[in-house]
């Protein structure tokens, strides 16, 4: 009996990495990701010289002292491209900006697409090195999806590598790993933050939503009034911690998958709307869908085909 059931939990466990998987999901994974690249991006054009520049908010002399020698500094690219084209210091910024771009650009259509996956992540790479001051979870996110996206089969959807027939779409042990990494690593994040979260008395009693709220760095609304009703920081707070801590619970069980899914989905949405984070909020929300929006898109159709089927069934009888 006890042999039996070990070869079941063992099937399973194999099953679980090796079952075929529709390569979609991660089709979807590199649109949104290399979508939201081109994206922030443009909404730094305006600002791009004095975050990278040599006479940005943080000089080069500062950034690369700031840095760790094997790191790329964006002082390295002004050397390469002066002696290759004889380009100024903004000039050579400018020049990489627009790279970037078109780089991100063919990883979203899936031209050669490991290639271009690599060339932004690396490009992002240089980006992280020059304003280590400026990076938090957003970038660290976006930096390990790039990366995901070197090594992931992505193109095996809505790819022209697919189009053109330089691969097939047919599902393979590589996806099905690749999808269930995603979703694994997806699993632990949450675990671990709300994990952490649960450990501080701060988060219990709402005290660390309250000053988030209300304090000048984060704050949209004026909402000094919610120290009136202390209780529903609190609650938010408990709806927090429940949420990611159960994400790696809730988001393996079809009955309750597309709920997590829009809890976490609110959560970020509030982090957006009330702290100002949006681009952290759209990049969490981004690779949840990735992660798990396809198999809570497939719990939809099958719960309203069940519903169909029994409608057909009652009105028959």
């Amino acid at each position: 009996m006890n042999d039996f059931r070990f070869a079941a939990l063992k099937n399973r466990f194999i099953s679980f990495w090796n079952a075929p998987l529709s390569p979609k999901p991660l089709g979807i994974f590199r649109i949104l990701i290399a979508a939201f690249t081109i994206i922030q991006a443009l909404i730094w054009y305006p600002d791009w010289l004095a975050f990278f520049g040599k006479d940005a908010w943080i000089q080069w002399e500062i950034s690369r002292a700031l840095n760790t020698t094997w790191n790329i500094h964006m002082e390295y690219v002004y050397k390469v491209f002066h002696a290759v084209l004889g380009l100024s210091e903004s000039q050579s910024v400018m020049t990489f900006f627009w790279l970037y771009v078109i780089f991100a650009f063919g990883l979203l259509i899936g031209w050669y697409t490991r290639i271009w996956a690599f060339l932004t992540w690396f490009c992002h790479y240089i980006i992280m090195s020059t304003i280590p001051t400026f990076v938090y979870g957003v970038d660290i996110f976006l930096h390990i999806a790039l990366f995901y996206l070197i090594l992931m089969p992505t193109n095996k959807a809505y790819s022209l590598d697919l189009k053109l027939g330089r691969v097939d779409a047919l599902p393979t042990w590589g996806v099905t790993l690749s999808i269930r990494v995603l979703q694994v690593h997806m699993c632990l994040v949450y675990l671990s933050a709300g994990y952490e979260k649960m450990l501080a008395a701060d988060w219990w009693n709402g005290n660390v939503l309250w000053r988030s709220l209300v304090q000048p760095d984060f704050r949209q609304f004026d909402l000094t009034w919610l120290s009136n009703y202390p209780f529903i920081p609190i609650i938010l707070s408990w709806f927090t911690m429940l949420i990611e801590t159960g994400y790696c619970i809730g988001m393996w069980i079809p009955r309750l998958r597309v709920f997590w899914l829009l809890g976490i989905i609110s959560l970020h949405i509030g982090i957006g709307l009330f702290l100002g984070l949006w681009l952290f909020g759209i990049i969490m929300i981004l690779l949840s869908i990735s992660a798990f929006g396809f198999e809570a898109y497939k719990d939809i159709k099958a719960f309203r085909n069940k519903n169909h089927k029994d409608i057909i069934f009652e009105t028959r009888n």
